[in-house]
Order: structure tokens, then C-alpha cells, then sequence
């Protein structure tokens, strides 16, 4: 008996289908996702910030507020990793913002995230509806924060998981009756 298994699809939002800069919107989508903000300086910028994280591509900022992503049908998704850094107006090298991630088996989680001006790369690896980084917090000093490179998959429904399961003790159980005794 074979078993088979489809490899989860990882797909990256990278703003790179922005050729102009965007300023001061309130929401925008990027492939499946979309990125809202309560501030009113949500953009992409596609230039190198004086001083900040740039990677030489078009990258999502933010300042002041909520910036939240969800996927833009509404749907779970795997969040396997993202590139966050300080930009534009930073005034400090480093600042302390806090993500909450909606897990999307319910409830939340957060954590603290230390930014500095260049890009990081975090890679949560978890199930969500959607994540909100807030950015209201006096380290930033009114500074942007710049996301790119969002990594997603699609989040394993429980029957996959018990089609898994099942498959793994069909092939331990025709191990075990092959076993010379």
C-alpha cells in the first residue's frame, strides 16, 4: 500500500508586484493576504530609508497603531515565517513592538519582538486567522516598521491529520506481519 502525501504549498507575499510607491492607505492586499492598518500610514516603499532595513525590493511599512494581516477570504492560514525590521524616521537602533498572533485553533498568543534596522527573519511555524503587530510604542519614536518576504501555507484540516495517522499504522501494521518470527 503507498501512501501519499501532498507537500503543503508555501507561498510568499512580497509586495513585489508594486511598481509605484503606496502612501497613507488604510488597507491593501498582496496575493492572498491583506495587510489593514488604524494609523493611515500603511504603504510599500520601494527605496532604501535613510537609515532602516531595506533588502533592495518593495516592502510593506507601517507606523503608529495596528497593522494587522489576515488572509483576504477569511480562511486559516500557516504562517511559516516573515522579514521585519525598523525604517524610515527610526530614532533609536533598536525598538520593542509586541505581535498577537489569532491562533487558529482559537485563543491568542503573543510575543515580544526586538527590531532593529535591518531585517530579521521569524519563522512562528503556526496556524492563524490573522496576526496584528502593534506599533504605538515610544521605542519606535513615530518610526515606521518595514514586513516582507510573509511566507504561508495552508493549515492542515484534521482529516488530513487522520488520513496521516491511519496511513502510518496500515504501514506499522503490514511491518509487523512481514516480521520473521
Amino acid at each position: 500500500m503507498a501512501l501519499a502525501g501532498a507537500a503543503q504549498a508555501t507561498e510568499i507575499v512580497d509586495f513585489d508586484e508594486f511598481g509605484e510607491r503606496v502612501e497613507a492607505v488604510a488597507s491593501l492586499v498582496s496575493g492572498p493576504l491583506v495587510f489593514s492598518s488604524d494609523s493611515g500610514y500603511l504603504g510599500v516603499e520601494l527605496t532604501a530609508p535613510n537609515v532602516g532595513a531595506f533588502n533592495g525590493t518593495p516592502y510593506l511599512i507601517d507606523s503608529r497603531g495596528t497593522l494587522s494581516v489576515a488572509r483576504s477570504d477569511g480562511q486559516a492560514f500557516r504562517l511559516d515565517g516573515f522579514d521585519i525590521g525598523q525604517s524610515w524616521f527610526t530614532t533609536q537602533p533598536t525598538a520593542a513592538i509586541t505581535v498577537t498572533y489569532d491562533l487558529a485553533g482559537g485563543g491568542s498568543s503573543s510575543q515580544t519582538l526586538a527590531l532593529t534596522r535591518d531585517f530579521q527573519r521569524l519563522t512562528p511555524g503556526i496556524g492563524i486567522t490573522a496576526l496584528h503587530f502593534a506599533l504605538d510604542v515610544p521605542s519606535l519614536g513615530g518610526g515606521y516598521v518595514a514586513l516582507d518576504n510573509v511566507a504561508i501555507s495552508a493549515v492542515p484540516e484534521p482529516a488530513t491529520w487522520a488520513s496521516f495517522a491511519l496511513g502510518l499504522a496500515l504501514l506499522g501494521g503490514a511491518a509487523r506481519r512481514r516480521r520473521p518470527s
